[in-house]
């Protein structure tokens, strides 16, 4: 069992609050066996795969998990340049990529997997109105979180990037990255704490931040002081 009692009730009781259904796109490396068993041998894929079915379990039909495989389902992680496994996309009703979790979302991740599932579902929090009123203010972008299992502060910060993204509908895109399966990104991009955050591959966020901090500098400082309270 991958969770406890308590914890599947607290899962449970989460996942009811899903507002419209979900369907994500999850990339390992499975191949298929002759008697039509799927083996996966990527670090994390197996995990990955078992957490997200326990999500459909408890979800009450309103999680569906789609998966592909980069060797017997070449042509649909080219589509998505899926190169690092286990990565689970959350795409929209148009096929565009959103949200990406180059990551095994357990430990101090699971959390904000599961807030991230819930805004995708359609749960707005207090502040979605204030990003909705500015998005005109901010450009496209592509951000990217580097988290770790352990961070105290990742949590709370990975979610307000997440909702960014569902709620901005294209304009701007998130990857979370687990920088202990991905070490090479984390050298590349000179990670040395988290969550350490990369904004159109120039600038840098190191640490917590806000929704506020984040409007601040998605709008070069030009948001609206009418709302958006901490």
């Amino acid at each position: 069992m991958l969770f406890s009692q308590n914890e599947i009730d607290n899962i449970k009781r989460e996942m009811s609050k899903l507002k419209n259904k979900v369907i994500l796109k999850l990339f390992t490396d499975f191949k298929t066996q002759e008697n039509n068993t799927k083996v996966r041998n990527c670090m994390g894929c197996e995990g990955t795969y078992e957490l997200l079915n326990k999500l459909v379990e408890f979800s009450d039909g309103k999680l569906m998990i789609e998966e592909y495989s980069i060797e017997e389902n070449k042509d649909e992680a080219k589509k998505y340049d899926v190169k690092r496994i286990p990565a689970i996309l959350f795409v929209d009703e148009n096929g565009n990529e959103v949200i990406r979790y180059s990551a095994h979302p357990t430990g101090a991740e699971f959390v904000p997997f599961l807030n991230s599932i819930q805004y995708f579902s359609g749960v707005r929090p207090y502040y979605a109105d204030q990003i909705l009123t500015h998005l005109k203010k901010i450009d496209k972008s592509k951000m990217k979180i580097f988290i770790t299992p352990t961070c105290p502060y990742c949590p709370a910060t990975v979610p307000v990037l997440t909702l960014f993204a569902i709620i901005s509908k294209g304009k701007i895109s998130a990857e979370i990255i687990d920088v202990n399966l991905n070490p090479d990104l984390a050298m590349k991009y000179q990670v040395q704490g988290v969550p350490h955050t990369v904004v159109n591959e120039t600038e840098n966020i190191y640490g917590m931040f806000t929704p506020q901090d984040l409007l601040d500098k998605l709008t070069k400082g030009k948001r609206d002081f009418g709302g958006m309270y901490a």
